[in-house]
């Protein structure tokens, strides 16, 4: 009797060490499959983010290097807006005619610009804006005040042609503004070589046509080459988002892209 007794325990132990390795094993396998689950939606997302980059990063490349440029207006055009101490170049106008330009020795129609610019309406949103029916004349490139009225009203026209290049932009919000903003994080720049403030010297005298910062030297006696550089930067945000707009966004991922249009300049 006290034998059997003893067997019975012994098995009970016996089971409920089993059970505790089993269960052990359970939560390991359950650790390793939502690691594998949540690699997995990384590498998708991330992914996802690399292909919406280089559509985006391509396309205004190929927009710039099929720009028109003039000594009036460089091919490309950089719009910044500052909001307290910070600034935002996160709008790019390019010069784009669909066919030849209405006046390729001057300055550009409305209707011939290609804009890159986030979505007022949704900052994660990246925009190509086209507006085919305003063939006005464009203020010259000096006239930031001029160009920042004119992007605010085609933003906001009904008349303007939208294209959504990605979703995924990343979003912060400006405190220094009131109301505070969200903003799209995107960012452009230019160059000019020669720039501006050179071309206007040789045009004064105070400084010879060959001290020009010519492109790789190149220049003659009655021209030379011209760059009109552009630098952009995205950061596209992946991961759960509950705001929508991916400001809380648990991964940001940078991408970076230059173009550049080369045009004559004439003595």
């Amino acid at each position: 009797m006290f034998h059997r007794r003893r067997r019975a325990s012994m098995t009970l132990l016996e089971l409920l060490v089993a059970m505790s390795v089993l269960v052990l094993i359970a939560g390991v396998l359950g650790g390793l499959a939502i690691g594998v689950q949540q690699g997995y939606q990384y590498a998708e997302q991330y992914g996802l983010a690399t292909q919406h980059a280089r559509v985006v990063l391509e396309r205004i490349t190929r927009t710039v290097s099929q720009a028109t440029a003039s000594v009036h207006f460089p091919g490309i055009l950089v719009i910044a807006e500052t909001h307290g101490q910070w600034r935002f170049p996160d709008t790019l106008v390019v010069w784009r005619p669909a066919g030849t330009a209405a006046d390729p020795n001057g300055l550009p129609r409305f209707n011939e610009l290609v804009i890159y610019c986030p979505d007022v309406q949704a900052p994660n949103r990246l925009l190509e804006i086209t507006v085919p029916g305003d063939a006005r004349v464009t203020p010259p490139p000096a006239d930031s005040a001029a160009w920042r009225a004119e992007i605010t009203a085609i933003r906001s026209s009904f008349t303007a042609q939208n294209v959504v290049l990605t979703e995924l932009l990343r979003t912060c919000t400006v405190t220094d503004t009131s109301p505070p903003q969200v903003r799209g994080a995107v960012r452009f720049e230019s160059r000019l070589r020669p720039s501006e403030s050179e071309w206007a010297s040789y045009k004064a005298g105070s400084l010879q046509w060959k001290d020009l910062s010519w492109v790789q030297y190149i220049y003659g006696n009655r021209a030379g080459l011209r760059q009109a550089w552009l630098r952009m930067e995205i950061q596209l945000a992946i991961g759960n988002s509950s705001t929508g707009n991916q400001a809380d966004a648990s991964i940001v991922i940078p991408f970076f892209g230059s173009a550049a249009v080369y045009y004559r300049l004439s003595r």
